[in-house]
C-alpha cells in the first residue's frame, strides 16, 4: 500500500454562470467534491492540479491560481505520511478548456451547482457529521466530502460556523467511525 506525501492540490472550476464543478467520488471518502489528488508522482502543485482536473473530469486547465489552502487533517487510503494523518492543501481555481468527459472510475454524478446547492448539500454533510445520517445512508446520497466544506467556504460559496468547521475537520480524520446522535 502507497505512504501518503502530505501533499494535496485541488481544484474550484466555475462555469460562465458562476456555477461550480462537483462529482460525487466513486472511492472514499465519499462525498461532492471538485477534481483533487496528491501532488507525488506530478512534480509539483501545478503540474498536480492539471493532472488530476485532465484524470478526473477530462478537461485541459488554461489557467491556475491559487487562492487558498492550509493544513487539514483529513484521511485518505493511504498509510500515514510522515506528518502523520492530514494533507496539505493547495487550492487553485482554474479555467479550463475541452468537454467535460468525467472518469467512470474516480467519479459520478458531474454537476455544475449553484452556492445555493452546494449549501444544501453542506447541510447533508453536517447531518451525517452530527450523526443524523448512518455512514451508508451519507455514501448512497452524500452532501460535500467534509474535507472540501472549508474550501467552498473560503470561496465565500457556502456559510458555516467554526463550530461545525472543526467537526467536519474531526469527521475527515476519522471517515469510517460511526457518528452518534447529540
Amino acid at each position: 500500500m502507497k505512504v501518503c506525501d502530505n501533499a494535496s492540490v485541488g481544484a474550484l472550476i466555475f462555469d460562465d454562470g458562476g456555477r461550480l464543478l462537483v462529482f460525487d467520488r466513486n472511492t472514499d471518502p465519499p462525498g461532492a467534491a471538485g477534481p483533487a489528488g496528491h501532488i507525488d508522482g506530478h512534480g509539483g502543485p501545478m503540474d498536480a492540479v492539471c493532472a488530476e482536473v485532465f484524470e478526473e473530469v477530462g478537461l485541459t486547465v488554461a489557467m491556475a491560481e491559487l487562492v487558498t489552502g492550509c493544513w487539514r487533517p483529513n484521511r485518505c487510503r493511504r498509510l500515514p505520511g510522515p506528518r502523520g494523518v492530514g494533507h496539505q492543501w493547495q487550492i487553485f481555481r482554474v479555467e479550463v478548456v475541452g468537454e467535460l468527459n468525467p472518469s467512470a472510475r474516480e467519479t459520478r454524478n458531474a454537476r455544475w451547482l449553484r452556492p445555493d446547492e452546494l449549501q444544501a448539500l453542506t447541510q447533508t454533510t453536517l447531518a451525517y457529521a452530527r450523526g443524523h445520517l448512518t455512514a451508508g445512508e451519507f455514501r448512497d446520497r452524500p452532501g460535500i466530502e467534509p474535507v472540501w466544506v472549508q474550501w467552498l467556504a473560503d470561496a465565500g460559496l457556502v456559510e458555516v460556523s467554526r463550530d461545525d468547521l472543526a467537526l467536519l475537520d474531526h469527521i475527515a480524520a476519522n471517515p469510517h467511525h460511526e457518528r452518534t446522535i447529540g
